[in-house]
């Protein structure tokens, strides 16, 4: 135990101070060193002296070796927590012109906005283009920004500055979460039924496999109960009662949990795919292995490589065409639309609403769920097992929501998960008003209103098996039936391909009248070019109607951009033309996007023929299968025709090899959310807020976590953490020993430096300081800002060469902190060092200018009276 003097400094010395100015760093960067010490003060001074500038560009250079770009591109609205102490503003405004379309909003906490609006150098560069605003004026400048318009086109981009990436503050820390979730849930509110290209494409290509849509089997199990079956880690609780009482239950399964319920010998009724995206196979391949008994129910934009894989009976819900059907003029009375008219219509943020929509028009009046969390267990999971995220660990790198569960904990969710629960309540209560009940018997899963949170064992579930009989005869077609479908859209599909290359054709000829039109200096012959405009916009309207309708649809987030009032003045003549220029250039490329999905689709439409009329060799279907990139129907082929399982091998290799792609690509994914670093940022939270029973999740989180050498250090500082929460200041010690010994310099550089703060706090309250003082040097050399702290700490303690030293290697970092010149200064007065307060003065040009002549004149008169009293005391 070190003893002090009369200023021995109290446990509470170690503060994270805010000081809200902007000091100048010896590459002439006006930074706020709490908030970007680490990342532009220099990174090897060499000396104490006036001279150490290398660059005045410093903080721009790293910036813009971090963004690369990444903030310039066209037609974009960044949202922006933090602007590292105005640096990044001025990153974003070396790019002259800026790129047309975009506009940047940076968010401050208020102190540092002030600050920043205060200072000439940062405030000049904000306009109509570039915003600063505060976490209570953000939304406002949002609105008059357009950021609905940004979200249709998908224009909205979340990012976070360097000082909020590696929160050095709980303000940060709270903004990003607070952002990020009413961004996604704005985001899903603006775009839920916006079409778009892969949904489009996907529902193109499926048609070719769909048939039966889901009207005949409406309210077929009126009264009846059912539970649906989602992926949440819950659902390992479950299983086993489910297994039991299989027989009873009707059971409508994600797609995702497949394997689950294969480990478990467990086959679902139905199970339900909605997702146009690859990923979707990769979670749910397990699917297929299902039997005959199992009925898959796809969305119309369903990813295609698992609706033409699926070898048993299909049902898709919504529309079969992306276009609505105009009656032909010489059809008869009896013509029927493609488009089902009473079909089943889901709509929702995940395939669990799907589910819900699904199992109440079936009829059915109770629908328990197993696996509903929309939440993180209490170990950090977000999956049941057997999925791809469950095996990669728990969820670490996330925005943290904080959520009620059934039991009345808290507990933590994503934003996207959080946009999910807002959905599911208006779900409940639109069924609930149809008299049907939802149930949820999770007790760690959210609370969610309109769900009751029942046991299973506690619903009234029928002791005999559930007769699904209703169901099975509802789903029959014949051979001939199905082929006159195909007949019928074939045609429909090689009309429709007509009528988009015609609507492309129509587009070049707009682009050319619109080129003209601007660049003709004729009168006469710009009204002509005009004119030929609005007859181009009349025959599209008129002649290809539903043509129109799809390209457009295809179009949209493109033809959006080019809408965007790009500039708050009137559009002059360059800047019409190319607006004009890009929604004919819109139409352009969707056109040409769509004519070879029509092209690849009429071939497979001539395969789905003669997979029923078996017009061709089983060795001629698998080529069909692989010239026109569909191996994953081999499988469907192999069942259907009953071959024997190495006829279709070739085709199934090809698969599988597309398929290995895919899972190592969803794998990388999942593995860069669980990086145990990135469990810091809710480790400070959690910590800050004393929230305990959070912190304790998290540990156990990281107790799973699949690397268990890299994850160890942040296991062992998440429990340094929890036991300074419960007082035991020796405990958290040993822990914080331990990362300080097994943490990896490099990788774990963020890691040592909140360890080595903890320790010299820890080291303050047993009132061993000097130990104290050595935990923020060490700490200092990762991260500059805490110098000045370790300075203030060595004075405090009476060590004045210690301080000396630390104070100026902070100014050497930072020489225009005009309040540390003076304070080291007077150190070198206390010490008789003149020589010292010349170096001092020497940093004066460095601080603001308000500040130089008095700080100038103090030090100056420290010499004048420290050099006449040398005079008159030569001894």
């Amino acid at each position: 135990m070190s003893t002090t003097n009369q200023n021995t400094p109290s446990p509470r010395f170690l503060p994270t101070e805010d000081h809200f100015e902007l000091i100048q760093t010896a590459f002439g960067d006006w930074i706020f060193p709490e908030l970007n010490a680490l990342h532009f003060a220099a990174p090897h001074p060499d000396a104490f002296q006036h001279g150490n500038q290398k660059s005045k560009s410093h903080a721009l250079n790293v910036l813009s070796g971090y963004f690369n770009g990444h903030l310039h591109a066209q037609d974009r609205l960044y949202i922006i927590i933090g602007s590292d102490s105005g640096q990044l503003i001025k990153y974003v405004q070396t790019l002259d012109p800026l790129p047309r379309g975009s506009r940047w909003l940076f968010i401050e906490p208020e102190p540092y906005a002030r600050i920043l609006q205060q200072t000439p150098a940062i405030s000049d560069l904000l306009d109509d283009y570039v915003h600063l605003a505060t976490p209570e004026t953000w939304e406002e400048t949002a609105n008059q920004l357009l950021i609905d318009d940004y979200f249709r086109i998908g224009g909205v981009i979340f990012e976070r500055s360097l000082a909020a990436f590696d929160h050095p503050t709980s303000t940060y820390l709270s903004l990003v979460d607070t952002l990020d979730a009413q961004l996604t849930q704005r985001r899903y509110a603006v775009v839920a039924n916006m079409g778009n290209e892969p949904f489009i494409a996907a529902q193109i290509a499926n048609a070719v496999n769909f048939y039966h849509d889901c009207s005949g089997i409406k309210n077929i199990f009126e009264g009846k109960k059912a539970i649906i079956l989602a992926g949440g880690p819950s659902l390992d609780s479950q299983i086993d009662w489910i297994k039991a009482h299989r027989q009873q239950l009707f059971l409508i399964a994600v797609s995702r949990i497949s394997a689950r319920l294969q480990a478990a010998s467990i086959q679902p009724d139905m199970v339900v795919t909605v997702d146009p995206f690859p990923i979707s196979l990769t979670v749910s391949r397990q699917m297929f292995d299902f039997d005959h008994r199992c009925i898959l129910v796809a969305s119309n934009h369903a990813y295609p490589g698992i609706v033409s894989r699926w070898p048993h009976r299909l049902l898709y819900t919504n529309t079969l065409l992306p276009w609505i059907e105009k009656k032909p003029e010489d059809s008869q009375d009896s013509w029927v639309p493609l488009n089902p008219t009473q079909n089943l219509n889901s709509v929702g943020p995940t395939v669990t609403h799907t589910c819900v929509v699904l199992a109440a028009y079936l009829g059915f009046k109770e629908i328990a769920f197993a696996g509903l969390d929309l939440c993180h267990s209490p170990e950090g999971l977000t999956h049941a097992s057997g999925s791809s995220e469950a095996s990669a660990g728990p969820l670490l790198d996330f925005s943290a929501i904080k959520v009620t569960t059934n039991l009345g904990h808290l507990a933590w969710t994503t934003p996207d998960y959080f946009g999910g629960i807002g959905a599911l309540e208006n779900l409940a209560r639109l069924l609930g008003s149809q008299g049907v009940k939802l149930f949820n018997p999770s007790p760690n899963a959210v609370a969610i209103k309109g769900v009751a949170f029942t046991p299973l064992e506690a619903i009234d579930w029928p002791i005999v098996p559930f007769d699904r009989s209703a169901l099975d005869t509802a789903i029959k077609s014949t051979t001939a039936e199905r082929i006159a479908h195909l007949e019928r859209l074939k045609t429909t599909y090689r009309k429709m391909a007509d009528d988009v290359r015609s609507v492309e054709q129509l587009a070049h000829l707009g682009i050319e009248a619109n080129r003209a039109f601007f660049h003709g200096v004729n009168p006469k012959r710009q009204q002509m070019h005009n004119r030929r405009m609005r007859a181009i916009d009349r025959l599209l309207r008129r002649c290809y109607p539903e043509a129109e309708s799809l390209v457009k649809a295809m179009a949209k987030r493109n033809i959006l951009a080019a809408d965007l009032p790009h500039d708050f003045f009137a559009l002059d003549a360059k800047q019409a033309e190319r607006m004009g220029f890009k929604f004919y250039a819109s139409l352009t490329t969707a056109a040409k996007t769509l004519l070879p999905i029509f092209e690849q689709t009429l071939n497979r439409l001539e395969t789905r023929i003669a997979e029923l009329d078996r017009s061709l060799r089983i060795d001629e279907i698998l080529e069909r299968y692989i010239k026109f990139d569909e191996p994953e129907r081999a499988l469907w082929l192999a069942i259907n025709w009953h071959l024997d399982p190495a006829s279709v091998l070739k085709a199934e290799k090809t698969y599988t090899q597309n398929l290995e792609k895919q899972i190592e690509e969803n794998l990388k994914a999942n593995q860069e959310k669980r990086h145990p670093k990135a469990s810091l940022r809710l480790a400070e939270m959690h910590f800050s807020q004393k929230n305990n029973a959070a912190l304790e999740a998290l540990i156990r989180a990281l107790a799973n976590h699949p690397d268990e050498e890299q994850a160890g250090p942040y296991w062992n500082y998440l429990q340094g953490l929890h036991a300074e929460l419960k007082h035991n200041p020796a405990q958290a010690m040993e822990h914080y020993e331990q990362v300080i010994t097994t943490a990896e310099p490099e990788r774990d550089a963020l890691l040592l430096e909140h360890c080595l703060l903890r320790v010299s706090s820890i080291s303050l309250l047993v009132g061993n300081h000097i130990q104290a003082n050595q935990a923020l040097d060490t700490a200092a050399q990762l991260n500059p800002n805490h110098w000045k702290i370790a300075g203030h700490l060595a004075e405090l303690r009476g060590d004045m060469p210690h301080a000396i030293e630390t104070y100026i290697k902070h100014l050497q970092l930072f020489p225009g902190d005009s309040s540390l010149i003076y304070r080291l200064a007077h150190l070198f007065k206390n010490s008789g060092s003149v020589e010292g307060i010349r170096e001092c003065l020497s940093l004066v040009d460095f601080c603001t200018p308000a500040q130089q002549e008095q700080l100038r004149e103090k030090l100056s008169s420290m010499i004048s009276e420290m050099t006449k009293s040398s005079t008159s005391n030569p001894n």
